[in-house]
Protein backbone atom coordinates (compact mmCIF):
# COMPACT_ATOMS: atom_id res chain seq x y z
CA UNK A 1 0.00 0.00 0.00
CA UNK A 2 1.78 3.61 -0.85
CA UNK A 3 2.07 5.70 1.98
CA UNK A 4 -0.78 8.60 2.13
CA UNK A 5 -0.95 11.09 0.02
CA UNK A 6 0.79 14.56 2.56
CA UNK A 7 -1.46 17.70 2.88
CA UNK A 8 0.53 21.30 2.33
CA UNK A 9 0.51 21.16 6.34
CA UNK A 10 2.67 18.01 7.01
CA UNK A 11 4.79 19.00 4.15
CA UNK A 12 5.81 21.80 5.50
CA UNK A 13 6.40 20.18 9.55
CA UNK A 14 9.99 20.11 10.21
CA UNK A 15 12.20 16.51 9.80
CA UNK A 16 13.58 15.66 13.67
CA UNK A 17 16.75 15.23 13.90
CA UNK A 18 18.45 11.66 15.36
CA UNK A 19 20.73 12.46 18.37
CA UNK A 20 22.99 9.68 17.92
CA UNK A 21 26.66 9.06 18.35
CA UNK A 22 28.70 5.91 18.99
CA UNK A 23 28.63 4.19 22.58
CA UNK A 24 25.60 5.98 24.45
CA UNK A 25 23.93 4.37 27.22
CA UNK A 26 21.03 4.02 26.21
CA UNK A 27 18.75 5.12 22.36
CA UNK A 28 15.19 5.55 23.30
CA UNK A 29 13.39 4.83 19.28
CA UNK A 30 10.26 6.64 18.78
CA UNK A 31 7.47 5.22 15.89
CA UNK A 32 7.54 8.32 14.18
CA UNK A 33 7.11 12.24 14.81
CA UNK A 34 3.64 13.36 15.69
CA UNK A 35 2.59 16.48 13.92
CA UNK A 36 3.00 18.48 17.18
CA UNK A 37 6.90 17.24 17.46
CA UNK A 38 7.16 18.10 13.75
CA UNK A 39 5.61 21.54 14.07
CA UNK A 40 8.06 22.46 16.82
CA UNK A 41 11.30 20.58 15.75
CA UNK A 42 11.86 18.50 18.68
CA UNK A 43 11.25 14.97 19.96
CA UNK A 44 8.49 14.39 22.33
CA UNK A 45 6.55 17.54 21.89
CA UNK A 46 3.05 16.38 21.81
CA UNK A 47 0.98 18.05 24.38
CA UNK A 48 0.66 15.79 27.66
CA UNK A 49 3.66 13.57 26.78
CA UNK A 50 5.13 11.87 29.66
CA UNK A 51 8.87 11.21 28.08
CA UNK A 52 10.89 14.29 29.40
CA UNK A 53 9.01 14.86 33.12
CA UNK A 54 10.03 10.63 33.34
CA UNK A 55 12.89 11.08 31.83
CA UNK A 56 14.15 13.07 34.94
CA UNK A 57 12.06 11.11 37.67
CA UNK A 58 13.90 8.00 36.60
CA UNK A 59 16.92 9.67 37.07
CA UNK A 60 17.92 9.57 33.48
CA UNK A 61 18.78 13.04 33.68
CA UNK A 62 19.48 15.51 36.64
CA UNK A 63 17.21 18.03 36.32
CA UNK A 64 13.86 18.92 34.26
CA UNK A 65 14.17 18.98 30.68
CA UNK A 66 11.80 19.88 27.85
CA UNK A 67 10.53 18.81 24.52
CA UNK A 68 13.38 22.01 23.20
CA UNK A 69 16.12 20.70 25.19
CA UNK A 70 16.32 17.54 23.18
CA UNK A 71 19.45 18.36 21.59
CA UNK A 72 21.14 18.28 25.15
CA UNK A 73 20.27 14.34 25.69
CA UNK A 74 23.91 13.09 24.28
CA UNK A 75 25.44 15.18 27.18
CA UNK A 76 23.59 12.26 28.99
CA UNK A 77 24.68 9.18 27.37
CA UNK A 78 21.14 9.59 25.53
CA UNK A 79 20.27 9.16 22.01
CA UNK A 80 17.08 9.91 20.10
CA UNK A 81 15.93 8.36 16.60
CA UNK A 82 12.34 7.46 15.31
CA UNK A 83 11.54 3.91 13.27
CA UNK A 84 9.87 6.20 10.74
CA UNK A 85 11.02 9.97 9.67
CA UNK A 86 7.69 11.20 7.82
CA UNK A 87 5.77 13.03 10.37
CA UNK A 88 1.78 12.04 11.26
CA UNK A 89 -1.35 12.54 13.02
CA UNK A 90 -1.14 8.67 13.94
CA UNK A 91 1.08 5.99 13.45
CA UNK A 92 -2.27 4.24 12.05
CA UNK A 93 -1.06 6.49 8.88
CA UNK A 94 1.78 4.68 8.58
CA UNK A 95 2.22 1.70 5.84
CA UNK A 96 3.93 -1.13 6.21
CA UNK A 97 6.48 -0.53 3.51
CA UNK A 98 7.43 2.56 5.06
CA UNK A 99 8.03 0.66 8.59
CA UNK A 100 9.72 -2.10 7.21
CA UNK A 101 12.25 0.79 5.93
CA UNK A 102 12.54 2.26 8.46
CA UNK A 103 13.65 -0.98 10.52
CA UNK A 104 16.32 -1.68 7.74
CA UNK A 105 17.36 2.24 8.80
CA UNK A 106 17.08 1.45 12.02
CA UNK A 107 19.28 -1.76 12.06
CA UNK A 108 21.86 0.10 10.22
CA UNK A 109 21.47 2.98 12.46
CA UNK A 110 22.37 0.80 15.36
CA UNK A 111 25.37 -1.14 13.82
CA UNK A 112 27.04 2.09 13.66
CA UNK A 113 26.56 3.48 16.66
CA UNK A 114 26.17 0.54 18.75
CA UNK A 115 24.74 1.84 22.25
CA UNK A 116 24.30 -0.37 25.26
CA UNK A 117 20.75 -0.67 25.29
CA UNK A 118 17.84 0.02 22.85
CA UNK A 119 14.60 1.13 23.95
CA UNK A 120 11.68 0.90 22.31
CA UNK A 121 8.97 3.62 23.50
CA UNK A 122 6.05 1.54 22.90
CA UNK A 123 5.15 -2.19 21.90
CA UNK A 124 4.04 -1.57 18.32
CA UNK A 125 7.35 -0.01 17.52
CA UNK A 126 9.31 -3.08 18.30
CA UNK A 127 7.07 -5.25 17.08
CA UNK A 128 7.46 -3.47 13.37
CA UNK A 129 11.14 -3.90 13.45
CA UNK A 130 11.50 -7.26 14.79
CA UNK A 131 8.16 -8.86 13.34
CA UNK A 132 6.70 -10.43 15.98
CA UNK A 133 5.00 -9.67 19.44
CA UNK A 134 6.12 -9.19 22.64
CA UNK A 135 5.76 -8.59 25.75
CA UNK A 136 7.14 -5.01 27.55
CA UNK A 137 10.38 -5.72 29.51
CA UNK A 138 14.19 -6.96 28.32
CA UNK A 139 13.85 -8.79 25.38
CA UNK A 140 15.49 -12.10 25.32
CA UNK A 141 17.51 -11.13 22.21
CA UNK A 142 20.19 -8.44 22.08
CA UNK A 143 21.09 -6.81 18.72
CA UNK A 144 23.55 -7.40 16.40
CA UNK A 145 26.73 -5.08 17.22
CA UNK A 146 27.71 -4.77 13.47
CA UNK A 147 31.59 -5.81 14.78
CA UNK A 148 32.98 -9.11 14.77
CA UNK A 149 33.45 -10.22 18.41
CA UNK A 150 31.45 -7.19 20.04
CA UNK A 151 28.39 -7.52 21.85
CA UNK A 152 24.73 -6.39 20.84
CA UNK A 153 22.68 -3.98 22.68
CA UNK A 154 20.12 -4.91 24.86
CA UNK A 155 16.87 -4.70 23.85
CA UNK A 156 14.25 -3.25 26.46
CA UNK A 157 10.22 -2.39 25.36
CA UNK A 158 7.91 -0.09 27.42
CA UNK A 159 4.55 1.11 27.12
CA UNK A 160 4.62 4.55 24.83
CA UNK A 161 5.03 7.97 26.84
CA UNK A 162 2.66 8.84 24.68
CA UNK A 163 -0.54 10.43 26.25
CA UNK A 164 -2.97 8.57 24.36
CA UNK A 165 -1.40 5.54 25.98
CA UNK A 166 -4.46 5.22 28.37
CA UNK A 167 -3.67 1.76 29.77
CA UNK A 168 -0.49 2.74 30.91
CA UNK A 169 -1.14 5.66 33.13
CA UNK A 170 2.40 7.97 34.23
CA UNK A 171 3.59 6.16 37.61
CA UNK A 172 2.90 2.68 35.53
CA UNK A 173 5.63 4.26 32.82
CA UNK A 174 7.30 5.63 35.61
CA UNK A 175 8.06 2.05 36.71
CA UNK A 176 9.01 0.67 33.25
CA UNK A 177 11.59 3.67 33.25
CA UNK A 178 12.87 3.02 36.41
CA UNK A 179 13.73 -0.42 35.37
CA UNK A 180 15.46 1.05 32.03
CA UNK A 181 17.54 3.26 33.97
CA UNK A 182 18.90 -0.01 36.29
CA UNK A 183 19.48 -1.60 33.31
CA UNK A 184 21.18 0.62 32.08
CA UNK A 185 23.47 2.08 34.87
CA UNK A 186 24.34 -1.83 35.11
CA UNK A 187 25.45 -2.10 31.71
CA UNK A 188 27.12 1.11 31.78
CA UNK A 189 29.36 -0.35 34.76
CA UNK A 190 31.04 -3.65 33.49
Amino acid sequence: MPAPRETSTVRKLRHLPDYLRPGFDVVFVGINPGLASAAAGHHYAGPGNHFWPLLHRAGFVPEPLTYEDDWRVPEYGIGLTNLVDRPSRGSDELSREEMAAGAARLRRKLRRYRPRVVCFNGKAIYEAFARRSCQFGLQPESLPAGRRGAEGALVYVMPSTSARTASYQRDDKLRFLRELKRIVDREAST
